[in-house]
């Protein structure tokens, strides 16, 4: 060991010739590993706790995962262990990382593609199926340049180009690890990683953020071999009955299945608080896991045994179960009694569980300042949904910011804007009239759906506001293949103006909007006793019924039409009435339209006509029942008897 209470690594000049004397002393009987494995990281990371080799053999899989041999370097007890054990974790920073186990230290024990290190391996041997069937645990000597280093970000290129140095390793390594997640999934694991988007499910699960550098099927890759290794380390501790940090996760009494959760955790990404409300979900239903000397099994990751044994440079659990590990494997006793095993997991839980809440506090403030300052700014758009969800509750209580108009138009055309955005307008006060008069139109015109949601945001928003209410009625005069609908909405003594459509559920969201309106002073409001106004029936196609007023002979030339002529004619009829009447000389062909119905919802009358003759269609859009007059007019023209017809048949009869 190089680290003892008289040795530390921090003394300038010390650490290298200790790690010399430690490697000499440690490398007698340990198994030489000079196979090719992989560090998958940032580029600049410091910390390489692992490296990873996959290989096919027959119709199964042999992984195995070399982890940094860091009990070897810090003796347990020692002045380095002690700072590791009260520090619990290195930290993160966004300027710089502090190393739970300092600098020095943390660079004598850390992976390296240029220097042997000593490592704690494990090897699995997976089946077609990605079933684990065999386990070995063992410390060996890497060899210096086994361990090669590739980013995250060069992940991807090495996986489509077949003449990169590594590109079969990390083929067969993400095959097993895309194996090994959808075995994870069909178990009912709530296993997501969503790379665009930048977050992934942790092992509790927690919505976990992923570094903008490390959104590549490389982080996939890493978190299933890490997850493998760690289930693997736990059953082969457990048939050998030896007390290590077990990772427990348990649940309530009322679970859900991971498929469930995630379907609701893709639905509620882009609104905050239905985000805020599925975590609390999450944390009720799932918990927090917990390290203790006995496996209680990990629900969150769907496994009967699990612990933390791959990240010992940055976690202390981590290391005292590798330490255990180490010297079981020596055939030296267990370095922990069981009362000390004990406490040390009470230790860390009690430590992390702090640290959880000093972060939440901090990230809190945190967001609190950059909130404060984006809005002093009028910088809107740099919000996250969370800051513009408070933000903008805070401002619909007051007067619009300068500038917050043009953001909801913006988050409107981007497709980013919530009903929740659009309840809060409803209960915000006059100040917002004009905004409203401008921008309801747009979101109406854009998502009539948010109506009914932003009514009932706005009902739990505003103090004794009633639930929605509606009216439903049909037109006792419209055709069964075709039934008009009214339906109303009312909030207590409000009550919106009826809206009729074809469809009822077009007729209730339309009845929502104008509730809606007439809420914020937009719209006349109903009284109780209006009635439906419903649309005037379309006139009744008028024949033609003077078809002899046309000239003889163009009459006979009508007559005269073969099916394909009149088919042609109907194919175009508004193109081929304009050429007629031009070409025999029978006046402009003149279309009269008229509108009926409410706004969103009109019916369009069209009369078609030329040399005294007429036909009328409604439909409910101009040019369909412009088209549909047409039509009608040149059928009529193809099919009623000329003045010879007319006379053959009163011979026959």
């Amino acid at each position: 060991m190089i680290d003892s209470d008289n040795a530390s690594p921090y003394r300038t000049g010390m650490v290298t010739a200790a790690v010399s004397e430690a490697a000499t002393h440690e490398r007698a009987g340990l198994q030489s590993y000079a196979q090719t494995s992989v560090m998958i990281d940032d580029q600049e990371s410091r910390d390489l706790d692992d490296a990873i080799r996959v290989d096919r053999i027959g119709d199964g899989w042999v992984a195995t995962v070399h982890v940094a041999a860091v009990a070897a370097i810090i003796a347990e007890g020692s002045a380095t262990d002690e700072q590791a054990r009260a520090a619990g974790e290195s930290k993160y920073l966004s300027h710089k990382v502090i190393p739970m186990l300092g600098g020095a230290a943390e660079r004598a024990a850390t992976l390296s593609a240029s220097e042997g290190r000593q490592a704690l391996s494990v090897t699995m041997t997976f089946d077609t199926a990605g079933e684990r069937i065999g386990t070995e645990v063992d410390r060996v000597w890497l060899q210096a340049g086994s361990c090669q280093r590739v980013s995250y970000q060069q992940v991807p290129a090495a996986l489509v180009d077949a003449s990169h140095g590594h590109h079969q390793l990390l083929t067969d390594i993400d095959e097993l690890a895309q194996l090994l997640l959808a075995r994870r999934r069909n178990s009912g694991a709530l296993a997501i990683y969503d790379l665009l988007r930048g977050y992934a499910i942790g092992e509790e699960g927690a919505i976990v953020a992923i570094p903008a550098q490390q959104r590549t099927c490389g982080y996939v890759m890493v978190a299933e071999m890490m997850i493998a290794a760690n289930a693997a380390i736990a059953e082969w501790c457990i048939d050998r009955d030896l007390p290590i940090l077990f990772r427990n996760h348990r649940t309530s009494l009322i679970g859900e299945s991971g498929t469930d959760l995630a379907a609701d955790i893709a639905a509620a990404l882009d609104d905050p608080e239905l985000f805020e409300q599925l975590q609390s979900r999450v944390n009720r239903t799932l918990g927090k896991a917990t390290y203790d000397a006995a496996p209680r099994g990990h629900h969150g990751l769907r496994l009967e045994a699990y612990c933390h044994a791959t990240s010992p440079l940055r976690r202390y659990a981590d290391l005292v179960t590798q330490r255990i590990i180490c010297d079981h494997i020596a055939g030296r006793e267990h370095p922990y009694p069981s009362t000390a095993l004990h406490t040390l997991a009470g230790e860390i839980n009690t430590a992390v569980e702090k640290r959880r809440q000093a972060t939440a506090v901090h990230m809190k403030e945190r967001s609190r300042r950059e909130r404060v300052q984006r809005i002093l700014d009028g910088n809107y758009s740099a919000l996250d949904p969370k800051q513009w969800r408070k933000m903008f509750d805070l401002m619909t209580a007051v007067a619009p910011s300068p500038g917050i108009e043009t953001e909801l138009v913006r988050r409107l055309n981007a497709g980013v804007l919530a009903p929740a955005d659009l309840g809060r307008m409803i209960a915000a006060g006059p100040a917002w009239n004009n905004i409203r008069r401008r921008f309801y139109p747009a979101v109406r015109a854009q998502h009539p759906e948010f109506a009914p949601s932003a009514l009932s945001i706005f009902a739990t928003i505003v103090e004794g506001a009633v639930p929605v209410e509606v009216e439903e009625s049909r037109d006792p005069h419209s055709e069964d293949h075709r039934p008009v609908f009214a339906v109303r909405a009312r909030m207590g003594d409000q009550i919106g103006q009826w809206q009729t459509a074809q469809a009822k559920k077009t007729a209730q969201t339309q009845a929502m909007w104008e509730l809606l309106l007439g809420i914020n002073g937009l719209a006349a409001l109903a009284g109780p006793d209006d009635q439906p106004h419903w649309p005037k029936p379309a006139a009744a196609p008028l024949a033609v019924t003077e078809a002899s007023t046309l000239p003889d002979d163009v009459r006979q030339q009508l007559d005269a039409f073969n099916p394909a002529r009149r088919n042609a004619a109907l194919g175009n009829p508004v193109g081929w009435l304009a050429d007629f009447a031009a070409t025999h000389h029978l006046g402009v062909v003149d279309y009269a339209f008229t509108t009926d119905g409410p706004p969103h919802a009109p019916v369009f009358t069209c009369t078609v006509g030329f040399a005294g003759l007429s036909h009328t269609e409604a439909g409910a859009s101009k040019k369909a029942t412009k088209v549909a007059a047409a039509t009608g007019l040149l059928s009529s023209l193809l099919t009623a008897p000329g003045p010879n017809q007319e006379d053959e048949g009163d011979t026959a009869s």
